[in-house]
């Protein structure tokens, strides 16, 4: 987008428009003042008439409609409409869910991380943070992907709307660690617990900030 604007910013298509007006009208006059044949001039007549009234209806539209760093931004953030992309990791016991508590949003999430480029790349990145972050062993759950969605939401934490972009993995836990089996439990530095879809939704942040996740899942789950 840079590349392709950057002749509109600022003088810069206005000067290139001015400078093929004044070629047109050179070539214009070239038919009053040169001894060339009849057939020529025409032909440079009819060419430089064509570029003048060219040049000049460009002039006149990059003047009225204009082009500037606002803009260019505006459009720059319309190409930028997913702002985050995210895998999620939904762990089901019976109706619950595991869920963690992120300090800095002041919520409980299901398990996520940073979308990779790549199936493959996501699912091996994925595991190591999911295997690392809640102390399961790599050989004792399967994530198999789900399916994908596009949110556009508020952002408590940076005060806009803004577009996120979801891919949810479900994960089978075939041997689930001793500390899971409680309502709520602390693991690597994360408070932890299960809850429900409707406990969930019943919860005024969980609703404010991630209803949408929460809608994802009970709908594909």
């Amino acid at each position: 987008m840079l590349q392709r604007r950057s002749p509109f910013i600022g003088f810069g298509a206005k000067a290139t428009n001015m400078v093929a007006a004044i070629e047109g009208a050179f070539l214009v006059l070239t038919v009053f003042t040169t001894a060339m044949p009849m057939g020529w001039r025409i032909a440079y007549g009819v060419l430089g008439g064509l570029a003048f009234f060219y040049a000049a209806a460009a002039e006149i539209m990059a003047w009225v409609k204009g082009y500037d760093a606002d803009t260019l931004y505006r459009e720059l953030v319309d190409m930028d409409r997913t702002a985050k992309r995210s895998s999620i990791i939904a762990v089901r016991d019976g109706a619950r869910y595991l869920l963690y508590h992120d300090a800095g949003w002041d919520c409980d999430f299901f398990p996520n991380h940073a979308t990779a480029e790549g199936d493959e790349e996501n699912l091996r990145r994925l595991e190591d943070y999911f295997s690392a972050g809640f102390d399961i062993p790599r050989a004792d759950f399967t994530l198999t992907r789900v399916g994908g969605e596009a949110h556009e939401k508020y952002s408590t934490e940076h005060d806009e709307r803004r577009w996120y972009e979801y891919t949810l993995y479900r994960a089978d836990v075939r041997h689930m660690p001793d500390a899971w089996k409680a309502d709520s439990f602390h693991v690597d530095s994360k408070d932890c617990r299960w809850m429900s879809v409707d406990e969930m939704m019943a919860d005024p942040r969980i609703r404010e900030v991630n209803a949408d996740v929460v809608g994802m899942v009970k709908n594909r789950l």
